[in-house]
């Protein structure tokens, strides 16, 4: 769920912090972060409508739960009798629904501040957090949860399985899950009975001057927010976390803390970790003397890790831990997190959503562990936006020299022809090889497709409509089986 615009719209919350959202609009419901929120309400019975620049199965399927959606954004659209607009911090301060709900006096809020309102009807509110992991780890939690009879309500950046399945209202008051997007800031404020911090690192230049602004933030989110017999779920590998860790144990009045990772110090502790033909394992060991044989149907090494905070999530719930690293061995990964895109000819292609040089770095691995004899990782690659390009490019050209070969496309929001060639000379340089740069993302698709061959494993990677590549990437696939034939 990524949400990277700077905050310019202000809400019309009543100090209170009241919310009534039984009859609500969403601007831009589509939304990673939004269409999960909208679901819940229309679940719950609420009447919701919403708009967004363009149609998709997953707003077909909210539609199907009554969702009165609009494609584009227009003043009438905004129903008079709303309870609140909600959108998010991507929509524009002149949105002609924006304009609308001002002159209508309905109250405005962030997308945020509908989550916690939801949240806040449930006993056992989690929100997790993190600058990677966040979906993975949010879906783990949720499905681990509902096949152990737990019923929960969740909100997920990522669909679970089928478009627009990343919300949910169980119709109980337990357990609600919920990813939380530090992005903007918008994690501070949330009202939560266990947080889960995945990782803490630099990101969202546009927001955060350095990691330790992002310290900074999630120790004001916690003390702000983690109700006081709360717990806190923290990685221990990462260095942010560590520092978020040491503030809290030396002001001396901070929450139970629980670690996990591979360091010697976790309380849950990963060894021997592998990845291997889209298989990971692990032991995990926990406090008391608890072991647990961890075994993932999805590749990556990095998975492992958040399956370790989704059974330290469910110890401090006081959730049998062995049921619940049992119902993970079903578990095959939300969508877009290396999940497959189809095979052809020998080849195999994945979906990634990395646009961070340490997600690049991790979802390669991944891929790395899926190839066949004598098989290479090609990946096309399409950069979020220009700006982010500029601040981590030598991260991105690091990381991506990790694969065999890197076609480099355009973003949606446009990133320029001298850009990616700058990108493909650094991937050169750091000894990868990125002999391609094609703007369109199609041609980018096919130029792959002419590149693999069996025994390969093709990577679609990005946040942005590469994603959409992947059944021009199939028939390219079979195209060639054709031909050779």
């Amino acid at each position: 769920m990524v949400e990277t615009a700077v905050p310019r719209i202000t809400e019309d919350v009543p100090a209170d912090r009241s919310v009534d959202l039984s009859r609500a609009h969403f601007i831009g419901i589509g939304g990673n972060g939004m269409l999960p929120v909208a679901r819940v309400c229309a679940e719950r019975g609420f009447t919701v409508s919403g708009s967004d620049n363009r149609t998709s199965e997953r707003l077909k399927e909210l539609a199907r739960l009554g969702a009165s959606v609009h494609t584009g954004h227009a003043a009438e659209h905004v129903p008079e009798d709303a309870t609140a607009v909600v959108f998010t911090h991507a929509v524009a301060q002149n949105n002609s629904e924006i304009l609308r709900a001002r002159r209508l006096g309905i109250p405005v809020m962030h997308r945020s501040t509908a989550l916690n309102s939801l949240m806040a009807t449930h006993t056992a509110p989690i929100a997790v957090m993190g600058t990677h992991g966040k979906s993975s780890t949010s879906g783990m939690l949720a499905f681990a949860l509902a096949r152990m009879g737990q019923s929960p309500s969740y909100a997920i950046g990522a669909d679970l399985g089928t478009p627009g399945s990343g919300g949910h209202a169980s119709g109980a008051n337990g357990v609600f899950v919920a990813e939380v997007d530090e992005s903007d800031r918008t994690h501070i404020g949330m009202a939560m009975r266990v947080a889960v911090i995945t990782n803490i690192g630099y990101d969202h230049p546009e927001n955060y001057s350095e990691e330790g602004d992002h310290v900074n933030a999630y120790e004001e989110c916690v003390r702000a927010g983690l109700h006081e017999d709360g717990t806190l779920v923290l990685d221990a590998d990462s260095s942010g976390a560590r520092e978020l860790a040491a503030r809290l144990a030396l002001a001396g009045d901070g929450p139970r803390v629980v670690t996990f990772g591979r360091a010697s110090s976790a309380d849950w502790r990963l060894v021997d970790v592998a990845s291997d033909g889209g298989r990971s394992t692990a032991v995990l060991r926990g406090p008391g003397g608890q072991e647990f044989d961890l075994v993932l149907l999805v590749p990556g090494a990095h998975q492992l890790h958040n399956a370790a905070a989704v059974i330290a999530t469910l110890d401090a719930l006081g959730q049998d831990c062995d049921q619940g690293v049992q119902q993970l061995l079903c578990f095959d990964g939300v969508q877009r997190r290396m999940t497959q895109a189809g095979e052809a000819a020998g080849v195999r292609a994945y979906d990634s959503y990395a646009h961070h040089p340490d997600e690049v770095s991790a979802d390669l691995a991944a891929a790395r562990s899926l190839v066949g004899p004598g098989g290479r990782v090609i990946t096309v690659f399409q950069p979020s936006c220009q700006s982010r390009l500029d601040t981590f490019d030598a991260g991105f050209a690091k990381a991506l020299a990790g694969c065999d070969e890197v076609v480099l496309t355009d973003s949606v929001r446009g990133v320029t022809p001298a850009a990616l060639r700058i990108l493909a000379a650094r991937i050169n340089q750091a000894g990868g090889s990125a002999r391609h740069q094609v703007p369109d993302r199609a041609e980018a698709a096919g130029r792959a497709a002419q590149m693999a061959r069996p025994g390969d494993v093709v990577l679609l990677m990005g946040p942005g409509d590469i994603v959409g590549s992947g059944q021009i990437l199939r028939a390219a696939l079979g195209e060639l089986v054709s031909v050779a034939a």
